[in-house]
């Protein structure tokens, strides 16, 4: 059991690693062009209004239907980037982000940006509400599920570049039908807002080990008594040398038994998959 119980942090991670993937879908795929890279006294104004224009700009309607986006939903998308990275609150931290970690103005601003920005999403997701943060989870498992088993095997074994990731993930969420993107969009705006304003949410490493044993005692009862079980657990322990279907599996599992928590215990659980 001990190399079971292990694997739980690492299955936290991926799970966490979720939290920003259809943010990360939204972002230009390419860098700056050379003359709108910012000159070493950049100003936090000029940073906002740099992100004001990347981020209003037809390439990034372009890339959104690429990945297959469209009617309502690209709309959706479009606004939602546009929304995020031109409200004061969120622009105004990202802009001091970005200058706190280059100061010699050699990172492009859109790099910069687009980093902090899952940043500060990831750092305000645990300040949710316990209904919201619940919706934000159901999402994610919505995109896990949907994913083909070789991407979802692929993510699970932290064997998928970040763009490949990116892109599978965008091509899931494109799909979603419109009221799940629009709430899914107004959270995920709420988390940057409270990602900008307050400090990242802590628990107490005795506080983690008791949520862990939660989650653990939770997957063996899940698997007490059914065909795959002990197949299930041997994959769990080894997940760097399990198959993609077996992965996927695991992980679909995972955060099946995170969402089937209720309560206090389900808060705890979601909270620890939004910690840094």
């Amino acid at each position: 059991m001990g190399p079971f119980k292990s694997t739980l942090r690492r299955e936290i991670s991926i799970m966490r690693l979720l939290c920003c993937l259809l943010t990360a879908c939204l972002f230009l795929a390419h860098p700056l062009a050379a003359q709108d890279a910012p000159r070493p006294e950049v100003s936090k104004a000029d940073i906002i209004r740099l992100m004001e224009r990347i981020f209003t700009e037809d390439t990034m309607r372009d890339d959104l239907v690429r990945l297959g986006f469209k009617g309502r939903n690209l709309d959706l998308a479009t606004a939602q980037m546009r929304r995020i990275m031109t409200d004061p609150t969120v622009a105004g931290y990202i802009a001091d982000q970005v200058l706190a970690f280059n100061k010699d103005g050699t990172l492009p601003v859109a790099d910069g940006a687009r980093g902090t920005l899952w940043g500060v999403i990831d750092r305000g997701v645990g300040h949710l509400p316990l209904r919201d943060l619940r919706y934000y989870y159901l999402v994610e498992q919505t995109v896990l599920n949907a994913m083909p088993v070789r991407d979802c095997g692929l993510v699970v074994r932290e064997r998928l570049s970040p763009n490949r990731l990116s892109d599978a993930t965008a091509r899931v969420a494109a799909r979603l039908n419109t009221p799940a993107l629009e709430q899914y969009y107004r959270i995920q705006l709420e988390a940057a807002r409270l990602g900008a304003t307050r400090p990242p949410v802590t628990m107490s490493a005795a506080k983690i080990e008791q949520v862990e044993t939660k989650i653990f005692n939770a997957l063996l009862a899940r698997l007490e008594g059914t065909d795959n079980g002990a197949g299930m657990i041997r994959t769990f322990a080894r997940l760097d040398k399990a198959d993609n279907r077996s992965a996927c599996a695991a992980g679909r599992l995972f955060i099946d038994t995170v969402m089937s928590l209720k309560g206090r215990e389900l808060h705890d659980a979601l909270i620890l998959l939004s910690l840094p």
